[in-house]
């Protein structure tokens, strides 16, 4: 009876409180002092304080220091693959002599020795090479000798970073190392590549491909149309061009189609940059070429000078070759003179445009290739306006040979100069999945001067700028890096480079650094210098979750530094922010203890483990995983195969035992020691073991730390993680997270987490603490705040600073497929968001993802104090929950539902929703204008800030336990078979209430299981224990008894709480609230969360109705049980449980 007379004591005591109240119904500090003291109990607060109290010093960060010192680094790593080009140019240059006609190596497409290697993401052979011989390489062709293998299997040794090495010969094959599996023997031709066109002739090229489509284009050769013949050769020689080239393709008969205006209007009037997203989109609309009529030949030549006309001839300040590849099957039947048209037209441009002719077939008379041949030579044409260029004509009898001879124009801009620079490509994608890469290439030459080939190595940009990658000084500094036409390679406001899986869009760092001051020093660093300047700029801080989020943007000013980058085409700057200061701890002692490897798979560790949540875990002691930020040389840990000698290194220095630092910054030493004795503070709260999930805290520095302990995936970056992001724009506050379904325990979670500084709200952010729970406790502790919010009158909810729903009664008492995940209150309350609206408490706001060419809208709330708005047609008041990011509205239950749509849909993601016209819009997106052509965005004075990218994906490297966890113990005991009510069952992590069976019919008898057994309220297997006899559904045994007698007390309470409430309302005076204070929570570190699509079901009530036999109950008191409530004050009421219908397909 002491448990049941002390919680009827908090009740009354609630009432009375009341009875002082000010006007409002509820105050938002009183949920404020809940979360606080429930996050003081699971640690905040003391893990605070350990930091607080820990020797430390902090310094100011300077960036022109960095700048040198990365910018050296930078250029390192550039000379390796720099240096592998050179190494296998030299080699070649000298074995000339000894070619032969012998193959050594065998072809690609054998795939002989292959397996897989996790270096290069396919299956290769690292003890070979490999030939790729096209089917037009000639026939006089001799091979290298195994002396250039050897030079390539030596480069990989001096530098592991290096991926393709190879060798382009100009007789048409490719040599490669390591040897890797191609699909096909003859199709590849190296020299139609951009690499090697690049290298052999490096200027930049304007290319208007001439197609005729006239009725005889429809004519087979050896069962394929001319058409598609010509499709494929102009295919080709977009093939040629990378993306500081620029290209055109026009279609003629009587008349002429420039290709792919439909969808992109700009190529009207320009040529278009050579980029992959418009080279797919062209080769698209070129296989798309229909057969017409005749053939004009001087209709089309005009369209391609007009083109030619608009587009401007310096791009990016560079020389430019510009031609015209003019393909015909046959004579000119309509038009006038083209002699005539070239000569006007090409005289008005400088006559700086070379013609090529090509003659597919032998229809031609020779007064038709006449006229062909003096189009090449621009006979009309008046050299008085600038030296004439002559191309060339073909006449292209085989038309197998037709991709070839197109392909093979650019040998025309050789100007007999050996090149001794090393070309680098605009990144690529690599096809075998390494991502991100870049070919470093030397042209080279035979002993007689004549081009021989090209020598390349490969590496991939995430290996090269890992220190732009992973650069973390202060909180308010930042790196970037361009290339000298100003392409962005990496910002913080971009993808990490790691994460780029498709062909990518290189924005142009103007749209990412828009202050008229960054854009002066931009200018210089695209001349090549070196210098510093203070600016004053708009800077995108993240939120979180970017879709549901947004972002928010602060104006700071700050000190450019920038540099150039030895051995590369690129420029970097370091960005500091005024007055940013770092902090770093010292002298912290460390011990045997202080790590333990989150590579529980390696069976490092004699401890005993047990299953938490499903996964393979030990609650002897917190694990502690490194992230890439945590090592010097990032990229050779994320390609390191982690072993038990490497983590023994690791060990050996972070506790202690020796001084040998295995590669980690200065910083790690101490954070790991630091953060070890957060696990101290987590083991010493064992009251709370039952009612969170994870506890965790990550530092800036790479340090994460977790209990009880589990293995983590090796690509899991918590500061780049939502909750970590958070956190951190939110400083100093605690932040709630809004629900997700965890992919573990397949229950929905809240995270609630906080930043933790080196001494004082002032000072830098070193770490983010968060603690994980379910949403029903966190409901419960709504009611307990709030027990107004369990009358029938009223219903109480939460939401965060974006609008997100963090908890609402309908997240644990629902019908059919729950809506919980990203739910946002234009969803759930369209009511009160139009009001909030309309009163601008509640803003619309956007960004601009220029990764996917849309600007993204999201909501955000702000308000300074209460509101109340009951008043209002939509009834409610809204309180800011002091020190927190969330919000607690509490509305009146007869308000009739709002006619209002703002948002019908749900579970698809804001960045697949597209915009509707009402200004309450579901969270959605609008395409925004991105010019294809000029490869830019035409940005205006009031375009919406940047978005800052979304999370890395972790799936593709989640981790799978179940074997191992098959048959063991769990971590913590939650004694769900002892709950005997709904309430006690889900106040405990691992319990789960049952109420259906393994059939989906409701279970006679609901009882408390572990969720393994009984995961969302449905037995896995039935058994004749829980499947026979009928009971009322109260919950049985004992708890049903002191439920009745609450019930029972509740009664007489509630009509005394509803005569208050509604005296309280009339009062114009306030008072103070003294609401007793329950606590408990559940999970979020690991999740994967989802951004939309089908959820899985959950049955959850969150109510305490203590009992004798139910253990490990909240120690403060509790609210009423919110079933009890609404079938008191609601005759008729039925919990939600006895009419749920049967699971979702979704289970």
């Amino acid at each position: 009876m002491g448990r049941v007379d002390s919680y009827l004591s908090g009740i009354i005591f609630i009432s009375l409180c009341t009875s002082i109240s000010n006007s409002y119904l509820i105050r938002g500090n009183d949920l404020s002092s809940k979360i606080k003291s429930f996050t003081d109990i699971i640690g905040f607060s003391d893990i605070q304080q350990l930091y607080r109290d820990a020797p430390s010093s902090s310094f100011t960060v300077e960036g022109v220091s960095l700048v040198t010192e990365i910018s050296a680094t930078l250029g390192v790593k550039f000379n390796g693959p720099v240096s592998a080009a050179k190494a296998i140019k030299q080699s070649v240059e000298s074995e000339e002599s000894r070619f032969s006609s012998t193959l050594l190596s065998s072809q690609c497409c054998e795939a002989v020795g292959v397996s897989y290697s996790s270096k290069f993401k396919t299956e290769v052979a690292l003890d070979r090479s490999c030939m790729q011989i096209s089917r037009d390489a000639s026939p006089d062709r001799k091979y290298p000798t195994r002396a250039i293998e050897d030079v390539m299997r030596e480069n990989a040794r001096q530098n592991p970073n290096l991926k393709w090495q190879y060798f382009a010969s100009e007789d048409g094959y490719y040599l490669s190392w390591p040897s890797v599996k191609q699909s096909d023997c003859s199709n590849y031709d190296p020299r139609f590549r951009p690499f090697y066109v690049a290298t052999a002739t490096p200027v930049h090229k304007d290319v208007v491909v001439i197609i005729d489509r006239s009725g005889s284009m429809s004519t087979t050769h050896n069962g394929v149309t001319l058409m598609k013949i010509a499709q494929d050769a102009a295919n080709t020689v977009l093939e040629t061009l990378n993306p500081n080239d620029r290209v055109s393709v026009l279609a003629f008969e009587t008349g002429v189609e420039i290709i792919g205006t439909s969808n992109r209007q700009c190529l009207q009037t320009e040529l278009a940059q050579a980029t992959p997203l418009n080279q797919k989109y062209l080769k698209a609309r070129i296989n798309s070429i229909r057969t017409g009529l005749a053939t004009n030949y001087e209709a089309a030549l005009s369209t391609a000078f007009d083109i030619f006309s608009t587009s401007s001839f310096l791009s990016n300040g560079t020389h430019r070759e510009q031609v015209i590849l003019f393909l015909t099957d046959g004579k000119k039947t309509a038009g006038g003179d083209p002699l005539t048209k070239i000569a006007q037209r090409n005289q008005a441009l400088g006559n700086r445009v070379m013609i090529f002719t090509y003659a597919l077939g032998n229809s031609f008379d020779a007064a038709d290739k006449k006229l062909l041949e003096d189009m090449a030579a621009q006979t009309q044409t008046d050299s008085a306006f600038g030296p004439i260029k002559q191309g060339e004509f073909k006449q292209i009898l085989d038309p197998d040979l037709l991709r070839s001879s197109m392909a093979s124009y650019y040998n025309r801009f050789s100007n007999n100069q050996h090149g001794s620079e090393p070309v680098f490509s605009v990144p690529y994608i690599d096809l075998f999945g390494l991502g991100l890469i870049t070919s470093v290439c030397l042209p080279v030459y035979r002993g007689s001067g004549d081009l021989m080939g090209v020598a390349c190595s490969d590496v991939t940009m995430a290996d090269l700028l890992s220190d732009i990658t992973y650069f973390s000084q202060g909180e308010l500094s930042y790196a970037f890096i361009i290339d000298q036409y100003g392409r962005t390679l990496m910002h913080p406001q971009l993808p990490q480079i790691s994460s780029v899986q498709d062909d990518p869009i290189f924005v142009h760092i103007d749209h990412l650094e828009r202050s008229s001051g960054a854009a002066t020093v931009i200018q210089e660093m695209l001349k090549g210098t070196t210098n510093k300047s203070i600016v004053t700029s708009e800077r995108t801080i993240p939120r979180g979750s970017v879709l549901y989020e947004g972002i928010e943007t602060r104006s700071i000013r700050s000190t450019y530094a920038w540099g150039t980058v030895p051995n590369s085409n690129l420029s970097m700057a370091i960005v500091v922010g005024e007055g940013d200061t770092l902090a770093r701890f010292q002298n912290i002692p460390t011990s045997a203890n202080v790590f333990h490897y989150h590579r529980l798979d390696l069976n490092l560790y004699q401890t005993s483990f047990c299953k938490h949540f499903n996964r393979y875990a030990t609650k002897d002691f917190s694990i502690a995983m490194l992230t890439p930020g945590a090592f010097r040389d990032p990229v050779k840990y994320i390609n390191t195969e982690e072993t038990t000698s490497i983590i023994q290194s690791y060990e050996s220095f972070l506790r202690g035992s020796t001084t040998v630092n295995p590669g980690f910054k200065d910083s790690v030493l101490d954070s790991v020691a630091l953060t070890y004795q957060a696990e101290t503070i987590w083991k010493r709260s064992t009251d709370q073991a039952e009612l969170v999930v994870w506890r965790y805290i990550g530092t800036t520095d790479g340090v994460m730390r977790l209990y009880p302990g589990a293995q983590l995936p090796k690509n899991y970056d918590h500061t780049r993680r939502p909750w970590f992001i958070r956190s951190v724009a939110l400083k100093g506050k605690l932040v709630v997270s809004s629900p997700y379904l965890d992919q573990w325990s397949k229950g929905y979670l809240i995270t609630v987490s906080t930043t933790i500084q080196e001494s004082s709200t002032n000072t830098p952010v070193v770490a983010v603490a968060g603690t994980d729970f379910r949403v029903p406790y966190m409901y419960q502790l709504l009611l307990g705040s709030y027990p107004v919010c369990s009358q029938a009158s009223y219903s109480c909810f939460v939401v965060d600073s974006s609008g997100l729903v963090v908890i609402h009664k309908d997240f644990v008492e629902f019908t059919g497929e729950p809506m919980i995940e990203n739910m946002h209150i234009i969803k759930k309350e369209p009511a009160i968001a139009a009001d909030l609206l309309n009163s601008r408490h509640m803003t619309k706001a956007s960004c601009l993802d220029f990764e996917h060419i849309k600007e993204q809208f999201y909501y955000r709330l702000s308000m300074t104090g209460s509101i109340d708005r009951t008043s209002s047609p939509a009834a409610y008041e809204i309180h800011p929950v002091t020190d927190t990011n969330i919000f607690v509205i509490i509305k009146t239950r007869s308000t009739t539902s709002s006619s209002n749509t703002c948002c019908s849909s749900y579970g698809v993601a804001p960045d697949q929703k597209q915009c509707g016209l009402q200004s309450c819009d579901c969270l959605c997106y609008k395409e925004t204008f991105y010019n294809y052509c000029l490869d830019r965005y035409p940005l205006l004075t009031d375009a919406a800030p940047t978005c800052s990218p979304q999370p890395p994906d972790l799936v593709s490297e989640s981790i799978s336990e179940d074997d191992k966890v098959r048959g063991l113990g769990e971590c913590f005991d939650a004694g769900c078979s002892q709950r005997s009510n709904k309430g006690g069952c889900h106040n405990v992590s691992g319990c789960s209430w049952c109420y259906l069976d393994d059939t989906e019919n409701s279970l006679t008898s609901p009882f408390c299981g572990t969720f393994y057994t009984c995961p969302l309220g449905a037995l896995l297997t039935c058994t004749a224990e829980h499947c026979g006899s009928t009971d009322d559904g109260s919950g049985g045994g004992s708890g049903g008894a002191i439920a009745g007698a609450i019930i029972g007390v509740l009664a007489a309470v509630a009509v005394v709480v509803g005569i208050i409430i509604w005296k309280r309302r009339q009062a114009s005076a306030a008072g103070n609230n003294c609401h007793s204070q329950p606590q408990g929570v559940d999970n979020h570190a690991h999740s994967s969360a989802p951004s939309g699509g089908q959820q899985q079901p959950m049955t959850t009530f969150a109510s305490w109705e203590p009992t004798p036999s139910a253990p490990s109950a909240p120690p403060m008191s509790a609210p009423p049980s919110y079933e009890e409530s609404n079938r008191h004050q609601n005759p008729g009421y039925q919990p939600a449980y006895n009419n749920y219908p049967t699971k979702g397909a979704g289970y």
